[in-house]
């Protein structure tokens, strides 16, 4: 578990403990609904963070002293742009963090892994 430390005119007013899966998912929750997102993919090139259940739903939040660092890996939908996305993408996950936690986000990075493959048109049957 990782807590945020709460202060108010330098008196310490408690603490608030998050279960490690709870930011990684609002995060797939915000991500989900964002526009040009296809899906959220694997983040495989993280090998020191292959035990944690974070790598295989291409998020991974970390809490470090000056604030909260969260890596996001996407698939691009085909025909979007990619860091008109990335941006949306951004702005989004900002916004839900900041609606569930009082801490600071240091860093959302997102790395885009590939691009969905879009889908064929299917031929028309003629004669039906």
């Amino acid at each position: 578990m990782d807590s945020i430390v709460h202060f108010e005119n330098e008196r310490f007013i408690g603490r608030t403990r998050f279960h490690s899966g709870l930011l990684n998912n609002i995060v797939v929750l915000s991500v989900q609904n964002v526009d040009g997102v296809d899906r959220l993919s694997p983040d495989v090139w993280k090998f020191r963070r292959i035990f944690r259940r974070s790598l295989f739903s291409g998020v991974d939040v970390t809490f470090e002293l000056d604030g909260v660092v969260i890596d996001v890996s996407i698939c691009v939908k085909y025909g979007y742009s990619a860091a008109d996305v990335s941006y949306r993408v951004q702005e989004c996950v900002l916004a839900a963090v900041g609606e569930n936690i009082d801490g600071k986000i240091k860093n959302v990075n997102v790395r885009i892994s590939s691009v969905a493959k879009p889908a064929c048109a299917q031929p028309e049957k003629k004669g039906a």
